[in-house]
């Protein structure tokens, strides 16, 4: 038995190391430097709670949160409904129901370089093909990612990011109605039940477990954004515009153009409190519309 249990602790060592130096090793280590002022090139100095106050003291941080949460409030509505539409509909008897699923599953295996690059284009200005098609309708060219206006630059990054994220949300969801016992839609059937009756009073409380999960992993995605950003802007300089700075790219520019670790450190866990703050919050709320019986 002791034998048994020797082998046993050799074989998930590497799993423990594994751990400990790529997971438990830099989160510790990341909190430490939060406290310090840290280059990468001189050892660290203590800092105290310097970095965290002078963090709140920013106004860049208050508007990367600000574009944040209004990013996030456009972005998770709009990716959960698409998803759940999109998947009710491929779950019908349809032809092609494979390639239909395929196309929307594509934008997931895109990469974030050249589907923003792509986007980037459609978006510009003068050449985009999303203004070309306004001006079919006599409406006015608008500046879509290099608005003056925050609030337009995050709906135009959001509706990005819901073409990039929409087929996964929609698998976890498909999933879910395949699940969805046929003789209760039969006997919505026999009595009565529309198409839109029977998404909105069978489907839908039925798979309101998959539906919370979409919307938790969309909202954490949300708050983490930081590859659509660097795709559709092609880079991050000192200096971020106000109309499309967010926390990620805060710390991406402090920690790798700036070298500065100890205040990226400190937004990065800063970040963290408020990613949990809001999880919780939808937990509070979870047992008012999620149904698991």
């Amino acid at each position: 038995m002791r034998k048994q249990n020797y082998w046993g602790y050799i074989f998930t060592l590497p799993f423990v190391i594994n751990v400990v130096v790529f997971l438990i090793f830099p989160v510790v280590f990341s909190a430490y430097i939060s406290f310090t002022q840290y280059d990468l090139f001189n050892a660290p100095k203590w800092t105290g709670l310097t970095n965290w106050i002078n963090m709140f003291n920013k106004d860049e941080f208050w508007i990367s949160m600000r574009n944040v949460f209004a990013f996030a409030l456009i972005f998770v509505p709009l990716q959960t409904l698409f998803a759940f539409l999109i998947a009710f509909l491929l779950n019908q008897a349809l032809r092609a129901k494979s390639l239909f699923r395929l196309m929307y599953f594509m934008p997931v295996v895109t990469p974030w370089l050249a589907g923003g690059v792509v986007w980037a284009w459609m978006f510009n200005h003068q050449y985009g093909v999303i203004n070309w098609f306004l001006g079919l309708f006599n409406i006015d060219p608008v500046h879509w990612i290099d608005n003056k206006s925050w609030l337009v630059v995050m709906a135009s990054i959001a509706i990005v990011n819901v073409w990039k994220g929409v087929g996964q949300s929609m698998i976890i969801l498909l999933a879910g109605m395949q699940n969805v016992p046929k003789e209760v839609l039969e006997a919505g059937q026999i009595d009565g039940a529309s198409g839109w009756k029977q998404l909105t009073h069978i489907v839908f409380p039925i798979v309101t477990p998959m539906v919370y999960m979409v919307v938790i992993l969309s909202t954490i995605s949300a708050f983490q954004a930081f590859d659509i950003f660097l795709g559709l802007f092609g880079g991050i300089q000192a200096g971020i515009p106000q109309q499309s700075v967010v926390p990620n790219l805060v710390v991406y520019r402090d920690s790798f153009v700036l070298f500065k670790m100890g205040p990226a450190s400190a937004m990065a866990w800063i970040l963290f409190f408020v990613i949990l703050v809001v999880t919780l919050f939808q937990r509070y709320f979870e047992k008012r519309w999620v149904h698991y019986d």
